[in-house]
């Protein structure tokens, strides 16, 4: 007689602020019981169960006031990469041997900004024992209710009565021209200079500057050679608006008088996708 196996989940959860800090799984957390035995079972996707699981994860985020993930088609594709390898491994993982890490699997096959990512992966017999399961563990409810995730992709396999579940969370930003970008940069360093009370910047020519981020972003590196000012700042950001924490200190000095800034979007060198580079002039 066939006996309901054990439920199992896993979680983990990657967020990147710059292409320079490294990725830092929040939580991994897999459950213990491995299931019972069975035979080796031929291997279908069903896109009817993972449209399902969408439509419950979207119904939990009404019922708490968070706004609905969209199904995006290249992050199912890469949910069901996985999800065909979880099952033919017969294994919960969120990375095997032969697969690059979660933001890379995601990225790789998509043109989304994606600056932040989450993944829940289950095994079970039905989709509303999965579904249920998911939302009663704390670290994969948080996925499942993030409102800083608006898109997502979800992929089932059948494996015999077992279903192999991987949801793929992620937020997804719009790209901007680089003069949008560098109007948000200024605007954020007039926002922390003015908090700091100190007097606003003159506002200098940016085709230095611009020239410079375009040189790191073809480069793929923050190593471009010097312009000429009191303090120069190179970085890289998922968010032009949002200055480095370990910027404001020197932007917001009494020092200086002229800013001149530059921007450029280019893919990153790390494996988080595109990301703004940016250069700060102060003067």
């Amino acid at each position: 007689m066939f006996r309901v196996p054990t439920i199992r989940l896993a979680v983990v959860v990657v967020s990147l602020v710059s292409a320079c800090a490294a990725q830092q799984p929040e939580a991994a957390a897999p459950a213990a019981v491995q299931p019972e035995e069975i035979p080796s079972q031929d291997l279908l996707s069903d896109d009817a169960a993972a449209r399902e699981f969408l439509d419950l994860a979207n119904q939990a985020r009404a019922h708490v006031g968070v706004a609905p993930l969209q199904m995006d088609r290249d992050l199912s594709q890469a949910a069901g990469s996985h999800t065909t390898e979880m099952a033919a491994q017969e294994e919960l993982s969120h990375q095997f041997s032969d697969e690059t890490s979660l933001l890379q699997r995601l990225t790789a096959g998509s043109k989304l900004h994606l600056d932040r990512a989450g993944e829940n992966v289950a095994l079970a017999p039905t989709v509303k024992q999965a579904h249920d399961a998911l939302m009663h563990s704390p670290a994969h409810r948080d996925n499942l209710l993030n409102a800083r995730f608006n898109v997502a992709g979800i992929s089932v396999v059948r494996s015999g009565r077992l279903l192999y579940v991987t949801e793929d969370f992620a937020h997804s930003s719009p790209v901007y021209s680089g003069e949008w970008a560098e109007e948000a940069v200024v605007r954020a360093v007039s926002q922390a200079r003015s908090q700091a009370g100190v007097a606003s910047l003159r506002r200098t020519s940016m085709s230095a500057a611009h020239k410079a981020a375009c040189s790191m972003a073809q480069r793929k590196s923050l190593d471009v050679p010097q312009l000429p000012g009191r303090h120069v700042l190179r970085y890289t950001s998922f968010s032009p608006a949002e200055l480095p924490a370990s910027a404001v200190r020197t932007v917001t000095g009494t020092d200086i008088g002229e800013l001149s800034v530059g921007t450029c979007y280019g893919q990153s060198s790390h494996e988080a996708g595109g990301m703004y580079y940016v250069v700060l002039v102060l003067k």
